[in-house]
């Protein structure tokens, strides 16, 4: 099976020129012609050609300005363009290097040296379009593979969040049930008057209106950030660990943040995108803690310390545990996307999403690291002022 010709645009106002030149080039390539630079400019939009053969001295547009033109549009500017003047002086040719051309041919030439030069550059187009086409692949994969990590990541927070409501919500709809049970009892007394009534709805109604605000404030952490905000860091980590802090004492881990006596701690940046981190970064902990009690450690009261403090322009903040620690064989690849601490327990997309976040979208840094008696994460961020 033969490969297809590449197509050529030979720019010539001379006759002679353009007939010499198809002799020796239509047996190989596919041949279009145009006799001035404004037909060229169309041509290289309409044609598509390979390459593009261009004379310098013409009439209105001379060959530097059309190929500068060719240059400037989207549409035309990756096509190679090869001189064919009869112009010699080493000014000339700069000239045509400076306006976008990729070689130069004096007049008159020779059959053999034009094809030659004509193959060795298509050969180059060829190499360089199937360069950016794999680029444009790869781009468009690695394009599709974060799209798909970043659902599977909102999938895996909307799971934490079913969660935390669930358990955010188990006391105020017992006590629901009870005051609901309560109304039947009252009835059956005779205690069912207007004053009964009134506490009744006032008790129903603060337990709804205290479960309608969970909800609130579950539906503002999964709302992404529409803009770049100064924001306090440490309010930022109360507000994560005052929503989880139940369910997590309900496996008997306890959040611990120490800062200095000031809270005023700012960063620029993404605030709801850093809540999405804290939460990985306690719930990689919270599993870790379980998995060590799982496997026999003696671990009776779990605990995640958060120390946060600004130093030499920025906010450390470090996030440790006493889970034992991270395994060594993955360490050094933790942040890889579909890499997990948790064995087949995992997605392995939390860790790799954090570091996008505070590297990708907030100027920071993130990294791991084994203490004594577990793991530590710390997190680099601009220090800000409000």
């Amino acid at each position: 099976m033969t490969e297809p010709k590449s197509t050529l645009l030979i720019v010539d106002d001379e006759p002679v020129i353009r007939q010499h030149l198809r002799q020796i080039l239509q047996n190989k390539y596919n041949l279009s012609f145009a006799t001035s630079g404004a037909m060229a400019l169309e041509a290289a939009e309409t044609i598509k050609p390979d390459l593009i053969l261009l004379d310098i001295m013409m009439p209105e547009m001379d060959g530097y300005e059309t190929c500068a033109k060719l240059k400037a549009n989207p549409a035309a500017s990756s096509i190679p363009v090869i001189f064919i003047s009869i112009l010699t002086e080493t000014d000339e040719k700069i000239n045509a290097f400076k306006s976008g051309a990729v070689d130069y041919v004096c007049k008159p030439f020779q059959s053999d040296e034009v094809i030659a030069r004509i193959d060795t550059h298509l050969k180059l187009y060829n190499l360089q379009r199937h360069l950016e086409n794999r680029v444009e692949e790869e781009v468009n994969k690695r394009r599709l593979e974060e799209q798909m990590l970043i659902q599977q990541s909102k999938m895996a927070a909307m799971g934490e969040m079913i969660g935390a409501i669930a358990h955010q919500w188990k006391q105020p709809l017992n006590t629901l049930g009870l005051v609901m049970q309560d109304v039947a009892d009252a009835f059956n007394a005779g205690e069912l008057d207007a004053g009964y009534l009134k506490e009744f709805t006032a008790q129903g109604m603060g337990l709804i209106n205290l479960m309608a605000a969970t909800v609130d404030d579950f539906q503002s952490f999964l709302r992404p950030s529409k803009q770049i905000d100064i924001f306090n860091v440490t309010e930022t980590f109360y507000e994560v660990v005052k929503l989880f802090s139940n369910l997590l004492k309900s496996v008997a881990i306890e959040v611990q943040i120490n800062t200095p006596q000031t809270r005023r701690i700012y960063t620029t940046g993404y605030r709801n995108e850093l809540k999405q981190v804290i939460l990985n970064l306690i719930n990689n902990s919270r599993d870790a803690i379980i998995s060590a009690r799982r496997k026999g450690v003696d671990i009776d009261y779990g605990v995640i310390a958060v120390d946060i403090e600004a130093a030499a322009e920025k906010v450390v903040i470090s996030i440790s545990d006493n889970g034992g620690g991270i395994d060594n064989k993955v360490i050094d690849k933790l942040f890889d996307a579909y890499v997990s601490t948790k064995g087949e327990g995992g997605m392995g997309i939390g860790l790799y999403m954090s570091k996008a976040i505070i590297e990708g979208k907030m100027n920071g840094k993130i990294a791991a690291s084994n203490i004594e008696g577990g793991a530590q994460f710390t997190i680099e961020l601009p220090l800000s002022t409000p």
